[in-house]
């Protein structure tokens, strides 16, 4: 649209507060967080009688992306407060709410005002074209502009980088006036009290948590009773995705693996920037948002059935699931989850726009890792299918002591591949690969300028029609992205690379495939620390 003034607004950090969440309703309550802080900017726009291009959908239970583009000179000064204010009605109210149920006086106002002032940096940029805004909007993110904040004090139990909250955290700041005693019981005092609050229909905080601030927040509002007082429509409170029969996820006590996966649409700024000369550009931008939106509410939660897990976020082309299962139900297993990434592909042609791809990292994780560090390896895992060259899927498997082994293949080639596996008994026992894969590199067989000896043991185990297929699409061909990769330039040794990806299936392939959990299953041979 020739002579036009687009708006671009977003803020930080986003990754990183979603990551710092140790329950899977503190997961839901940080999407809640960033969703109703874009809403809120969203909604003064238009209300100001500006055309809010993306994202399309404002709905705070359905997701809301944090980039918003709008056309129109929307005032940076507005924009800014109006953010600001909408954080500060979430503080505020959940101090409030804490204050009025545990009558205590209080000495947490400054650390409270610290959260408020301090959590967020916010970024606004105009330009004359939807492009050429999202160019600026990126460049200004990478100087920063954050003041953090400096906290004394006992770390909480969950990030391990945040003062406990309690009522008398902002007193006695110098360490040599501190009673540490009487501050540890006052703070277990205060967790009991809050334990026993009755407003919530239940407990919300386990007797061995003690939470920060922004923990704090994100476990409350994912309560009606809290989320109320922001007057949301009944439709966009948080019980639409958390609903009374919710039960949390309780990975270490119940001693159950569980499944996570992140995912997000490939090159969508260069599939964008395509229309940037266009006078529509709005309208399919608009168009874009819309179609991803509905894709996800509509196409991508439903396909995760009760039973298998839930979707937490789905606010456009990224998303972030988990596949779960509490007693009494049967304890999930792995090849459920492939099952159903086996299926995805499908699904995520139901947005309707071809041309897009979509890549995933998906983490098998023990029961013994925290969440926030699985939320880190997911997050890994999915740039690490980028990195493959997109449009493909990452299997990483992450073991209670924190190693690692990962497997990376495309969307095409993955059921085709790890279904057709067979042993030499005509079986499908994934032990006697792993073991000859064992034996084969203390023999240091897949050294050297050649991959013969690792596609002959691909051949003897997944056939010589996939052996084919396999060396003939190493780089992308026939409108088949590449297994190994794009173009083979941009790989500095075939054969060795070759060799991994064999011998990588061989490894995540034996405990993805196996049907049941694994983690004291003697190895073979050694792994690495993040192999």
């Amino acid at each position: 649209m020739k002579d036009s003034i687009y708006t671009a607004i977003t803020f930080a950090p986003v990754q990183g507060f979603i990551e710092k969440s140790r329950k899977l309703r503190d997961l839901y309550g940080s999407s809640f967080i960033l969703s109703y802080l874009s809403s809120a900017v969203c909604k003064a726009a238009e209300k100001e009688g500006y055309q809010v291009v993306s994202p399309a959908i404002i709905n705070v239970v359905q997701g809301t992306p944090n980039q918003i583009i709008i056309l129109g000179d929307f005032d940076r000064k507005q924009a800014s407060a109006t953010f600001n204010y909408a954080w500060k009605m979430l503080t505020r109210t959940c101090q409030q709410w804490i204050v009025d149920q545990i009558k205590q006086e209080y000495q947490w106002r400054q650390d409270w005002e610290l959260w408020t002032n301090h959590a967020w940096e916010f970024f606004w940029q105009q330009g004359n074209s939807i492009g050429n805004v999202r160019r600026k909007l990126n460049n200004i993110k990478r100087s920063r502009n954050w003041i953090g904040i400096n906290w004394q004090g006992e770390s909480s139990t969950l990030s391990g980088a945040d003062a406990i909250a309690w009522f008398g955290m902002g007193r006695d700041r110098n360490p040599k006036e501190r009673n540490l005693t009487l501050e540890s019981q006052q703070i277990r005092s205060f967790y009991t009290q809050l334990r026993q609050l009755t407003p919530l229909g239940e407990a919300f905080v386990d007797e061995n948590e003690q939470l920060s601030i922004p923990e704090l927040i994100k476990r409350l509002i994912t309560y009606d009773v809290i989320a109320n007082k922001l007057n949301l429509p009944s439709n966009q409170l948080p019980s639409v995705e958390i609903p009374k029969t919710f039960r949390d996820l309780n990975r270490l006590g119940e001693k159950r693996w569980t499944g996570w996966f992140q995912g997000d649409g490939d090159s969508i700024g260069k599939y964008l920037t395509k229309f940037s000369s266009s006078e529509s550009e709005a309208e399919i931008l608009n168009q874009f948002s819309q179609a991803m939106l509905n894709w996800g509410e509509n196409y991508l939660k439903p396909s995760v059935k009760e039973g298998l897990g839930r979707v937490i976020y789905a606010g456009g082309d990224d998303f972030l699931g988990v596949f779960y299962r509490n007693p009494p139900e049967p304890e999930l297993t792995a090849p459920e989850c492939l099952g159903w990434f086996y299926r995805f592909q499908k699904v995520w042609r139901r947005h309707g726009i071809e041309e897009i791809t979509v890549s995933i990292g998906f983490v098998w994780a023990g029961y013994g890792v925290p969440q926030r560090d699985v939320l880190q390896h997911c997050r890994e895992a999915e740039k690490s299918a980028k990195n493959h060259g997109r449009d493909r899927i990452a299997l990483r498997i992450l073991f209670n002591g924190g190693n690692w082994m990962e497997w990376v293949c495309p969307w095409w080639f993955l059921e085709d591949v790890l279904e057709s596996y067979g042993d030499r008994n005509q079986g499908k026992n994934w032990t006697h690969i792993y073991n000859d894969v064992a034996v084969l590199k203390s023999r240091h067989a897949f050294e050297g300028n050649q991959s013969e000896v690792a596609l002959a043991m691909f051949e003897v185990y997944f056939g010589e029609d996939n052996r084919a297929t396999l060396e003939k699409h190493l780089w992308d061909c026939d409108g088949k992205t590449g297994i190994l990769g794009n173009r083979q330039e941009d790989c500095k040794d075939k054969h060795q690379s070759l060799n991994e990806w064999i011998i990588n299936l061989a490894k995540v392939g034996f405990h993805l495939m196996s049907g049941y959990n694994r983690d004291l299953t003697p190895n073979p041979f050694p792994m690495r620390e993040g192999e």
